[in-house]
């Protein structure tokens, strides 16, 4: 018994612009927030910062601030990036971590910090560069510190789920529900 081909044919849904441009612009946030939340994207900026270069809004590239000054030693560099990336990771920007936490994370890696440059500031080349010292310090400090706070009480986890979620962008019937998330989305940023 042969079967039309007609019959094998699905008919296909036109998809309307208005729908395209929402999966599009769907696919965008999720890109975005992939990009923001990326170890591997902030420890690669720590790196460049910590040698000393800064990323050039227009060219996206990192260039040297201050091209007569060296480098600071390799060995230091990766050291901290090592340490770093133990904290800097997805499970723990993800997870729901309380101030306390927070504190005791903070504490450990400031002790942690003062007793490595004390003890290898001179392989390090900044024995007596107290400026120096400083700002490797604070850069550390700061990079561990964002991480640590974007994953208070889980925040960042509810802002992640909250911008992927597509069923309030599917669901006409969810007009006065969208009112109340976009509200409830822009407190949580604020936090």
């Amino acid at each position: 018994m042969d079967i039309p081909q007609e019959q094998y044919t699905q008919q296909s849904i036109p998809i309307s612009s208005d729908e395209m441009y929402a999966t599009s612009m769907q696919e965008d946030r999720v890109r975005n927030i992939i990009s923001q939340i990326s170890p591997d994207n902030q420890l690669m900026e720590l790196q460049w910062r910590l040698k000393g270069y800064i990323l050039d809004p227009f060219t996206r590239e990192w260039v040297k601030i201050e091209k007569t000054v060296a480098e600071p030693s390799p060995l230091m560099v990766s050291k901290y990036v090592s340490f770093t990336s133990s904290i800097l990771n997805q499970n723990t920007t993800l997870s729901t971590m309380q101030p306390e936490e927070i504190n005791r994370i903070m504490k450990f890696t400031i002790e942690w910090f003062v007793d490595d440059m004390d003890t290898n500031a001179e392989i390090y080349g900044v024995n007596k560069d107290y400026s120096e010292r400083t700002r490797i310090g604070m850069m550390l400090l700061n990079f561990i510190f964002m991480v640590l706070k974007r994953s208070q009480m889980g925040i960042e986890s509810k802002r992640m789920w909250g911008s992927l979620s597509l069923s309030e962008a599917q669901n006409p019937n969810a007009q006065t529900n969208k009112k109340q998330s976009l509200l409830q989305s822009l407190r949580d940023w604020k936090v």
